[in-house]
């Protein structure tokens, strides 16, 4: 014992690095066990409630966790030891950003986990991946600014020192603070959501992605429309997520050669194969015109599915039944035909 006390390195005996170790066991063990008390806890609230939530929330405790205790418990065993005043205060100031580093990414995590496993299931709520990236930002941004505190620099001046140059950074970026205020334009005021079929101007496509600069639309013949926020809100946009029902309108040409009591029965034809389809209302079908190479049967009639491919396929089913009783009836479809009569003079 008195060779462990009379054995120096570094201005700590060989005792002191022994109980220094010790320490950091015993802190290690302690902090374990309070450990699993927690998330013994947290399992029994699991079972009662089944919460998702509270699942991500115990893995994120048990992944960040780990490297706390140890660094925690460096510093506690560190107590013991003399160590010169500039290296105490450098090793001080390294387990203060250890700290902050993990408990920044354990906010992170608590963040994702309640959008995904909460605020995503009301149906009223509109969670972008553009929203949780800024509040991630805004946490990391806080523990920066806690870390210079830390570490001696004034955050006071550093900030008005940002906000100098920030002025310059704003000008420059003018289109892209546009951009970010749309986002949350398109967010908060719900035009549209993610996949939602739209039309801005000229073209129509599903919603793919909702960014802070950008929006991505899929086009119906298959490649990607991306358009700025500020473009896309500055156009005339038509949501068809919204509809409760779509109108079809159809004109239907039958050959000028059909006999009248078949051109009688057509409309009870047509009007008999609409609402004999599920989710149609039936609306007209009217013998309306003498074309130049048809008689010409107007047909309206509602789907009553917003969803688009929904709607095709409806309107695809009615024609295919059309085209079906119109040949069983003996009913031609008319073309666009020239008759010539030729007459031989005496």
């Amino acid at each position: 014992m008195q060779y462990l006390k009379e054995t120096i390195f570094w201005n700590n005996s060989l005792l002191q690095y022994l109980i220094a170790v010790g320490v950091l066991i015993i802190s290690i063990i302690s902090m374990r066990l309070a450990l699993l008390f927690l998330l013994k806890i947290l399992l029994k609230l699991n079972t009662r409630f089944q919460s998702p939530f509270v699942i991500d929330l115990t893995k994120s405790i048990k992944k960040r966790t780990k490297p706390i205790i140890f660094i925690a418990s460096l510093a506690i065993a560190r107590i013991g030891l003399t160590l010169p005043k500039e290296e105490s205060s450098y090793f001080g100031k390294i387990v203060v950003v250890f700290i902050i580093v993990f408990v920044t990414l354990f906010i992170c995590d608590i963040i994702t986990n309640f959008t995904n496993n909460y605020l995503s299931k009301k149906k009223d709520v509109v969670i972008s991946d553009g929203i949780i990236t800024i509040l991630k930002a805004l946490v990391w941004i806080i523990g920066f600014l806690t870390i210079l505190s830390n570490l001696g620099v004034n955050v006071n001046t550093f900030i008005t020192g940002l906000g100098v140059g920030g002025v310059a950074v704003a000008f420059a970026a003018q289109s892209i603070i546009a951009d970010l205020f749309n986002y949350f334009v398109i967010v908060f005021d719900k035009p549209f959501l993610k996949g939602d079929l739209i039309q801005v101007d000229m073209d129509k496509g599903v919603v793919e992605y909702i960014g802070i600069k950008s929006t991505r639309i899929r086009r119906n013949t298959g490649e990607q429309l991306l358009i700025s926020n500020t473009n896309l809100l500055a156009s005339r946009i038509q949501n068809y997520r919204i509809l409760e029902k779509r109108r079809q309108y159809m004109l239907l040409g039958v050959e000028y050669s059909t006999p009248l009591e078949k051109l009688k029965v057509i409309p009870n034809i047509i009007q008999t194969i609409i609402e004999s389809t599920s989710n149609t209302e039936f609306y007209s079908a009217r013998f309306i015109e003498f074309a130049d190479s048809s008689l010409n049967f107007e047909v309206i009639y509602h789907i009553t599915i917003p969803d688009y491919a929904e709607f095709v396929k409806i309107v695809e089913d009615i024609n295919y039944k059309i085209i079906d009783e119109f040949n069983k009836l003996g009913v031609g479809f008319a073309f666009p035909s020239r008759t010539l009569y030729i007459s031989k003079d005496s």
